[in-house]
């Protein structure tokens, strides 16, 4: 729960489970399997994670994390006594169970009663005709044929299910629909404005949030990570969202550059286009650093640099066997580019080491325009330049 956030507003006694927003409210939502794990990291993430405070000598994948349960959501069930079999007192059809005996029925209960006990679920309750107002969807549930409209119109009220959102999120983004502004909290972590937002999305009420969007980012304490991991994909997602140029061509680039896999949305509703863009640009890039690599051993190994033959040889064993050592050489890395970041196969180019020899007529190094690996591979950028889009 976000600090001062207090989302129950009622002044009757009432069930833990029940959050009024409006007290005369026409509508119930039911929200059951509340705060079910939200942008989870995938296999692709985990094994894009590259170790970033080693140079590791090939392209190591970190192990994936053990999973966390959380035991207060598992329901221990009572043993039931086992009861002997016996025949002598077996009920037959010719002889019915005594009426004491008899199974008390189990009652019928409707598809969305909320049981706090066996499901973590919560009523809310907010007005119709604010729903009806800011969000189309909420306006096609409650006027638009389904069964949900049929029931709100036939008898004033209505139940509607949802399911899985993060109960602060939603009982945050309610308050906004309905306009209670003194209770929202001017600062969310990175998280809860990642869950805001998806909910903004799927609810189509973005201009709703879009006011106080802005006193969140600026209070915002996390910083858009220099590393590939699940936060990177939070700031992609809410910086794409709330159309925060800056941030986001940070987020693509750092996304692009730090990656040893294919970039994952992780579940979000990024657009499709903007994933792809960006897996495409971080597949040229290393393509590109790659095939400067191998176009310089090509130009060694047939001898069109200016020097002599002695330099092209020390130039072309030196720069052969660290992009072998590396797996670099043969056979060639292809795309997708399993395990390998653009960010440490530039800092492993970089920290190639040049031969250094003497001529038998001086006692000075040699040295020439082609005696540098540094200078024979050309220039290339640090890192991929994050994505520019227009909103």
């Amino acid at each position: 729960m976000v600090e001062g956030f207090h989302p129950v507003h009622s002044t009757t006694a009432i069930n833990q489970s029940t959050r009024i927003i409006d007290p005369d409210g026409e509508v119930i939502i039911i929200l059951r399997h509340a705060n079910s794990p939200f942008a989870q990291p995938d296999e692709t993430m985990v094994a894009g994670m590259v170790s970033h405070t080693l140079l590791p000598k090939f392209w190591d994948v970190i192990q994936r994390p053990a999973k966390v349960f959380d035991f207060s959501t598992i329901l221990i069930e009572e043993p039931t006594p086992e009861v002997a079999d016996d025949p002598t007192t077996e009920a037959t059809d010719e002889e019915p169970i005594p009426a004491e005996e008899q199974p008390a029925e189990k009652p019928i209960e409707p598809e969305l009663i909320c049981d706090p006990l066996h499901e973590n679920c919560f009523r809310i309750k907010v007005s119709a005709k604010h729903l009806i107002f800011v969000s189309p969807v909420f306006k096609n549930m409650l006027t638009g044929g389904w069964e949900e409209s049929i029931n709100y119109l036939q008898k004033g009220s209505v139940e509607i299910p949802a399911e899985s959102w993060d109960i602060d999120a939603l009982m945050i983004l309610l308050q906004i629909i309905l306009g209670q502004y003194y209770v929202i909290p001017r600062q969310l972590n990175l998280e809860l404005l990642a869950k805001v937002a998806v909910l903004a999305d799927y609810y189509n009420c973005r201009e709703t949030v879009d006011m106080l969007a802005g006193t969140w980012i600026e209070a915002l304490k996390e910083d858009v990570p220099t590393t590939y991991c699940r936060d990177l994909i939070l700031w992609l997602w809410v910086s794409w969202y709330f159309r925060l140029p800056s941030q986001l061509k940070k987020a693509t680039s750092t996304a692009m550059s730090c990656c040893g896999n294919g970039i994952s949305n992780l579940g979000l509703p990024i657009p499709g286009y903007i994933i792809t863009s960006m897996n495409v640009g971080r597949d040229e890039a290393i393509d590109k650093l790659v095939g400067q690599l191998h176009d310089t051993c090509n130009t060694l190994l047939s001898g069109d640099q200016r020097c002599n033959f002695t330099c092209s040889s020390a130039m072309y064993g030196a720069l052969t066997k660290q992009m072998h050592v590396n797996a670099l050489l043969s056979p060639r890395p292809v795309a997708p580019f399993p395990n390998i970041t653009y960010e440490h196969l530039v800092r492993k180019i970089l920290s190639f080491e040049s031969p250094v020899w003497y001529s038998r007529h001086s006692k000075a190094a040699h040295t020439c325009s082609s005696s540098s690996l540094r200078i024979l591979i050309g220039e290339f950028n640090d890192y991929i330049e994050g994505l520019v889009l227009s909103f």
